[in-house]
């Protein structure tokens, strides 16, 4: 509700019409104030509650800035030691997101292809990193996955597949560039998605 725009920045959340509104107790409703919070979608104050808020552009940067140095190493090293196993299982993965037309699932291939790329490198604590920074990112994923253009979409699965092609010919330096332009495209997008967001809830916005 918050991603898709339905409750705007600034809407303060109240424990108690939320538990009422999902029929559920207020110890769920604590609890999901609490995971908001810490992916950076609510602010909570001792004295004014709990209020939405938007993942800031500048943790959207810092993140990718990082994972735009890792991830694309990650890939070069997996080009070197990924089996046929591995390739044909980022394949499938390919294939699967291909024809997928819920976001929700299309969001769980995705992820599961990148973990699957990282493992391949051979470097634990690499892909324990990636991993992290990603899930530190999850917000602004979701935020992409909830407004996704069948544009972005179709870029997107190109950019997956020209990445298996670089690790199949076994080409790493290829395979970590293409790595680095599916990121900057990823980053533009949500970038992009947050400006929006931004000055559609800005006071006065649509007035005259």
């Amino acid at each position: 509700m918050i991603l898709s725009g339905e409750l705007p920045s600034g809407t303060k959340l109240r424990q108690v019409e939320v538990s009422e509104r999902f029929g559920v107790s207020t110890t769920p409703v604590r609890e999901a104030f609490t995971a908001l919070s810490r992916d950076g979608l609510v602010q909570q104050d001792a004295h004014r509650g709990v209020t939405v808020i938007l993942p800031r552009q500048a943790d959207l940067l810092e993140n990718y800035e990082i994972r735009r140095l890792l991830e694309p190493y990650a890939t070069q090293c997996a080009a070197k030691s990924i089996d046929a196993g591995g390739l044909a299982a980022l394949q499938r993965l390919v294939d699967a997101q291909s024809t997928e037309d819920d976001p929700q699932r299309s969001s769980t291939i995705n992820r599961e292809f990148h973990r699957q790329l990282y493992d391949s490198a051979e470097r634990p604590r690499l892909a324990e990193l990636i991993e992290n920074l990603r899930n530190s990112a999850e917000v602004f994923l979701r935020l992409l996955s909830s407004h996704l253009t069948p544009s972005y979409q179709a870029q997107a699965l190109r950019e997956h597949q020209e990445i298996v092609d670089a690790l199949r010919a076994g080409a790493a330096k290829r395979a970590a560039k293409a790595m680095e332009a599916h990121l900057a495209h990823n980053l533009s997008q949500i970038s992009g998605l947050l400006e929006e967001l931004v000055g559609e809830h800005q006071p006065g916005h649509g007035t005259r």
